[in-house]
Parts: C-alpha cells; structure tokens; sequence
C-alpha cells in the first residue's frame, strides 16, 4: 500500500513534493496549483491547511525512494509568449491551442487567467535542450 509522506525534495515542508510522490505527478504541478490556490483565497486559507499537513503527515523513512514521475512539467517550445501553455499542453498530451483558449476564457471571463499565467510562468522551469538551442546556456 502506498503512502504519503513529507518529502525530503523540499522546496519548503516538502507537502508538494510528497502529494506530487503519492499522485506519480510532477511536484511543480503540485505546487503551482497550491500557490494558485493561496492567491484565489487570500493566502491565509491556504497557509493553514499548509502548515496543518506538515504536522499530519509523517516523516519519510531513511530507506523510503519517491517514485519518479513520467513527465516533467517544463515550459514548451512552441511559444507564442513564453511557453507555459505549450509546456502545459505537453505535459497532458493535448493541443496547445486548447491551452491558450482556456486560458483566454480564464483572463477574459473568470479574472484568474492572468495570475495563473504568472505563476505558472516563474515556477516552471525551462527545458535545458531548449536553453542550450537557443544560445542561452550558460556556465
């Protein structure tokens, strides 16, 4: 039986990565849609549950190996702005076009399209073969 545990590849309690090990997703969709969901509740929501799951899950066991997930979640290369809705669209084997469009609709009719962007836009890393394509790899 798989369980859940506080992830030792933490970028703060370690609660993304260990849902993200316990779903096999990767953690910066986990955490994108925990930093989504503290900006739509005005954060002190969202801030409570947070640390309330750090005191409920357990720690990992020395011996404990987190699955690794299929995909990684990585910004695309077939960019109209900088790549977030293709990454996304890559990384659940759709269109990127449909992507887009909800995220249109998001911006134009549900306020949140904008801000989701954002965040997905700075936690999203950048796929290393694309960097290195364009000349912007560094040492």
């Amino acid at each position: 039986m798989k369980k859940i545990y506080l992830s030792k590849d933490k970028k703060l309690l370690g609660i993304c990565a260990g849902v993200a090990d316990y779903l096999n997703v990767d953690p910066t969709l986990i955490r994108i849609a925990v930093v989504c969901l503290a900006l739509l509740t005005a954060v002190f929501p969202a801030l409570v549950i947070y640390f309330v799951m750090s005191l409920v899950f357990p720690q990992a066991p020395a011996d404990y190996v987190p699955s690794q997930p299929a995909k990684k979640l990585m910004k695309g290369s077939d960019k109209k702005l900088s790549g977030v809705c293709s990454g996304l669209a890559n990384y659940f084997g759709i269109d990127a076009t449909i992507v887009r469009l909800l995220f249109a609709v998001c911006v134009l009719f549900l306020g949140y399209g904008v801000m989701t962007y954002l965040v997905c836009l700075i936690m999203m890393p950048s796929d290393p073969v694309q960097i290195v394509t364009e000349g912007r790899y560094e040492n």
